[in-house]
């Protein structure tokens, strides 16, 4: 349960939440709140929906279901599973992409190694790490994740607490619509964890016990 738990916490809580401040002072505060509240409840409907469908599929007597392809299989065929193939692949793929320019960036800003360099050192690494196909394995690794994650937290915590100045003439902002679709869109990365639900429920001794 302790595996599952950490893999859960990282696959929900992406690093995309260190970019939820600069995008809620972009879109108001107001609007940043209800697009994170809306967006979230979406995202965790959608993946009790997912154990839920797989669940349900179990008990009429399919078998073999590993993947979002196989449910898309069984309820829409063979072109079915492969639409959905298809889209997780081009999702992951962006979040993938968005994480090693996160990477790059950071590491660029902290010791000066050009981007590229640190792009291509991150392709094998992932190459490697992708090929572990059981959960519980990757634990660890989601576990050094938590605590950089949970530690870029509290540093841009810290830090606005540093800078923050009692407004006097500074308007701050509710709303501004022109920003919503950028505030949804960074929602979502940083609640990434629908794609990972299935495998993580998979790695569950006890599958009773995921919610």
């Amino acid at each position: 349960k302790r595996q599952v738990a950490v893999n859960i916490f990282i696959s929900f809580v992406g690093s995309g939440m260190l970019g939820m401040p600069y995008a809620f002072s972009k879109s108001g505060w107001l609007l940043g709140t209800a697009s994170l509240a809306i967006i979230s409840s979406l995202n965790i409907y959608a993946m009790l929906l997912l154990v839920k469908t797989r669940r349900k599929l179990e008990s009429k007597g399919f078998t073999g279901i590993h993947g979002y392809g196989d449910i898309g299989r069984i309820t829409s065929g063979d072109s079915g599973g492969t639409f959905v193939n298809i889209c997780l692949c081009i999702s992951q793929l962006g979040f993938a992409t968005a994480y090693i320019i996160f990477i790059a960036a950071n590491l660029n800003a902290t010791f000066g190694i050009d981007r590229a360099y640190i792009c291509l050192g991150c392709v094998p690494i992932l190459a490697g790490l992708v090929q572990i196909q059981d959960m519980k394995h990757l634990s660890p690794f989601s576990l050094i994740a938590d605590v950089a994650n949970i530690s870029g937290l509290l540093a841009v915590m810290f830090q606005d607490f540093q800078a923050y100045e009692i407004a006097v003439d500074h308007t701050i902002i509710q709303f501004n619509f022109s920003k919503v679709l950028y505030v949804s869109s960074v929602s979502l990365y940083a609640l990434e964890g629908v794609g990972m639900v299935l495998p993580l429920e998979s790695s569950c001794a006890d599958r009773k016990w995921f919610p």
